[in-house]
């Protein structure tokens, strides 16, 4: 038997789970819900909880939140979970972006490829793993929503070593999307398109109003707008993104979601253009705001759990509520729970076939038929050959990492590292392994060269 539940696991995400509540509130769908809120801080759940009983409050719903500690308590019966954790919190993330610049490596996010992600796979897989566990233990029914990166080798950890139905979401896509129908000076409600890829490497495979193609308009906008190598720092979205508009001129489509992360994907951009390390203050191809911006917002964690807490004793307004990260996930739930069917934009779940050049194993973004079946990915055909292969080269490097964090093999970790782009050499990923073994401590140590091996 299921209950009318949601647990959220993580809760003391800053930005996720205050929007999540407020759309869950804004939803009549889920009046006479428990919302389970389980973080391993136990005042963070708490505060959370506090949050999200105002945000009810102020909206009429009739939600009761709970906060835990133990995700065993929150789970039995559970109709939905969601993921949200960062193991090693905001100073792993700085890590994972301070300990590969000492050789020499610029990342702008850090957080799903280059060496950051393989560092934040080895982390976030194991204990996934285990939530996922306990989910087929104590909900077995229920569906598993991830929101953690790196999205593409959690939920392929999840699916390779347990039976939960298991997607992960991510807005990344859809922030693409009405960047570019702004550029177009069209409304973003009349422009239909379909993007299809690995999560943080997504390709526009069509975009129409009607039966209008508006593929044209787009390359003539990106010629138009676009910069290259000397492009000036931006933070923005749009047509006129240097590398974007440099990978539609090499493979024949637009990349999504924006420079900052799709650059990571690539061994030159984060470069200088003779090939050698790039000054992380003054990176090419306009992609130094991208990393100031991620630099920016792994400090502004402190600050955003000042404001919370003043949310939760009702000495601060409480969060906007316009362009929430957790929409797509209550708008998902409401279907599955009423029946009425809607296709999603970008959902994250095993390829098995839906885009036939890449390996069948693979975790891949693509459109989504959500209903009371469940969420049901869609065929979009094969990719042109040179996308397939810089996807296939990168799932298949995503299966080593995921392989590395299932097993703890320090082999398959150090291989995972030298396959990046950004890494390449051994002695680079080695010491790169090494020192984040020192940063991370216990949540990395199992990866330690062990005495008798040296």
């Amino acid at each position: 038997m299921t209950e009318k539940s949601f647990v959220l696991i993580g809760a003391g995400s800053t930005v996720f789970t205050p929007g999540l509540m407020t759309d869950l509130a804004s939803s009549r769908t889920f009046d006479g819900w428990t919302v389970h809120l389980v973080d391993l801080n136990g005042e963070a759940a708490e505060t959370m909880a506090k949050v999200g009983r105002r945000i009810a409050a102020e909206r009429g719903a009739e939600l009761e939140f709970v906060p835990h500690v133990d995700r065993r308590e929150a789970l039995p019966g559970a109709r939905f979970v969601t993921t949200t954790i960062a193991v090693g919190a905001a100073a792993g993330w700085r890590a994972d972006i301070e300990v590969p610049a000492r050789y020499g490596i610029a990342q702008t996010v850090g957080d799903s490829v280059g060496p950051g992600g393989v560092l934040r796979a080895l982390r976030h897989v194991p204990e996934l793993v285990a939530i996922a566990t306990d989910v087929a233990e104590l909900a077995p029914q229920a569906q598993l929503i991830n929101y953690s990166n790196p999205l593409t080798a959690n939920v392929r950890a999840i699916t390779l070593q347990t039976g939960v139905k298991a997607v992960g979401l991510c807005h990344g896509t859809m922030h693409t999307l009405s960047k570019l129908a702004a550029d177009l000076d069209v409304p973003r409600g009349e422009v239909n398109a379909v993007f299809a890829g690995l999560n943080h490497l997504c390709w526009l495979l069509d975009v129409r109003r009607g039966t209008e193609d508006l593929y044209p308009l787009l390359r003539q906008r990106v010629t138009e707008r676009a910069g290259g190598v000397d492009a000036p720092s931006t933070r923005e979205e749009g047509v006129h993104l240097p590398v974007s508009a440099d990978l539609m001129r090499t493979f024949g489509l637009y990349p999504a979601p924006g420079d900052r992360h799709v650059s990571e994907f690539f061994g030159w951009y984060l470069r200088a253009e003779d090939g050698s390390p790039a000054d992380a203050t003054r990176l090419p191809w306009g992609l130094q705001g991208g990393r100031d911006a991620t630099m920016e917002y792994i400090g502004e964690k402190d600050d955003l759990w000042e404001l919370l807490h003043a949310q939760a004793d009702g000495k601060a307004p409480l969060p906007r509520t316009d362009n929430q990260e957790a929409e797509r996930l209550v708008a998902i739930a409401e279907a599955i729970v009423s029946g009425n069917e809607h296709v999603e934009l970008a959902v994250n779940l095993p390829n098995e076939g839906k885009i036939p050049n890449l390996p069948p194993t693979a975790v891949v973004e693509v459109p989504a038929v959500v209903g009371a079946a469940g969420i049901t990915g869609l065929g979009v055909g094969a990719l042109p050959d040179g996308i397939a292969a810089v996807l296939t080269a990168r799932a298949q490097q995503q299966e080593i990492t995921v392989r590395a964090a299932v097993t703890g093999d320090r082999a398959l970790a150090l291989q995972a590292l030298v396959l990046d782009p950004l890494v390449g050499r051994l002695d680079v990923a080695t010491g790169i392994l090494d020192d984040a073994i020192k940063a991370h401590g216990p949540l990395l140590d199992r990866f330690a060269e062990m005495e008798s091996a040296r």
